[in-house]
């Protein structure tokens, strides 16, 4: 082999000496070799080393709604019967739909909103109908998408059919997921998989069992992190207040962000407002910490048609006497909304 010492590799990654002198040289096929032309043997990385690598090239966690909610992370809203939690949810899964801020809170552009409705059925859709008359013109926001599926959140199977199909519909560019309540999903669970083949070795899940819901928050993780969504999930409040919300102390300890909705004292005002609620951040690990906000819920046309109310009529029994009239209590057309 002769070498041409006068010659010197054109791949610009070529390292020099303080002479000038070629002394390591990468070809086009990425393959380092020496001054003398030998190949240099790539070092192959420890699992240590190429976690600290993938750690080093992630971006910084980015909003969905500033200040409040992160991609990649997972969330709690709390608070006891009556509180508001559905209608509070709801907003703020419109308000990031919508692409408008949230009570002074920036949201990240272009991003669909997942609302999973474990609990009232049809009448989710009237809620939805509601705030879209106050607050978008009657029309339902395109990137808003509301379902009322009775899944197993511990499927692995139900797992990926969720982030494949939101995958899909944000063109991988993620958004908000709410899942309401835990409750409600965790009667969903079966040890029996989806794909009929797969046999749970867990018992029906507890929310006061912390191996349990460790593994629940484990699964919104991975559903955040593989759809690049902040996941919310709407929950109970203790039977101690003072004690937060309700079940395992790990679910408050293993999650990103705890919201705490209570009835407020503060004087309502109109006609149309039923009742006021604090809003209070109690955990919030990657950003900074609010201040106690207040909100009212009113009421607000749903969409019930008279038609409708005629119909449901009846569909009910006459009473025996002419004259009996029953409970007097009006049919209303109206759902909260929360402002």
């Amino acid at each position: 082999m002769v070498i041409d010492w006068d010659t010197k590799p054109s791949n610009t990654e070529a390292t020099l000496d303080e002479n000038g002198d070629v002394i390591e040289w990468t070809d086009e096929n990425c393959i380092r070799y020496d001054a003398f032309g030998n190949a240099i043997p790539t070092k192959i990385l420890c699992a240590i080393e190429q976690e600290e690598i993938k750690l080093q090239s992630e971006k910084r966690l980015r909003p969905i709604i500033e200040h409040l909610f992160n991609r990649k992370q997972v969330g709690f809203l709390y608070g006891e019967s009556n509180t508001g939690k559905s209608f509070a949810a709801l907003s703020l899964l419109n308000r990031v739909a919508q692409g408008r801020p949230w009570s002074g809170l920036r949201v990240a552009k272009e991003c669909h909103a997942f609302y999973f409705d474990g609990e009232t059925g049809v009448e989710v859709k009237d809620r939805n109908t509601a705030w879209s008359k106050k607050f978008n013109g009657g029309i339902k926001n395109k990137r808003m998408h509301i379902l009322s599926p009775q899944i197993n959140l511990f499927d692995v199977g139900v797992q990926n059919i969720i982030i494949s199909d939101i995958n899909s519909i944000t063109n991988n560019k993620g958004g908000i997921i709410c899942f309401d309540t835990l409750s409600s999903f965790l009667a969903y669970y079966s040890k029996q998989c989806i794909d009929g083949k797969t046999t749970l070795d867990m018992d029906n899940p507890d929310e006061n069992d912390a191996i349990a819901m460790r593994k629940l928050v484990s699964i919104l993780k991975r559903i955040a992190v593989e759809t690049n969504s902040f996941v919310l999930m709407v929950h109970h409040g203790g039977k101690d207040a003072a004690k937060g919300m309700k079940g395992a102390i790990t679910l408050k300890n293993d999650c990103d962000t705890v919201i705490k909705l209570a009835a407020s004292d503060r004087q309502t005002g109109g006609n149309n407002i039923a009742f006021s609620v604090s809003l209070t951040v109690e955990k919030n690990r990657s950003a900074a910490k609010l201040p106690v906000m207040e909100f009212n819920l009113c009421s607000e046309d749903n969409g019930i048609t008279q038609q409708e109310l005629h119909e449901i009529d009846n569909e009910l029994c006459d009473y025996p006497d002419e004259g009996e009239t029953g409970y007097e209590a009006k049919n209303s057309t109206k759902t909260l909304v929360f402002i």
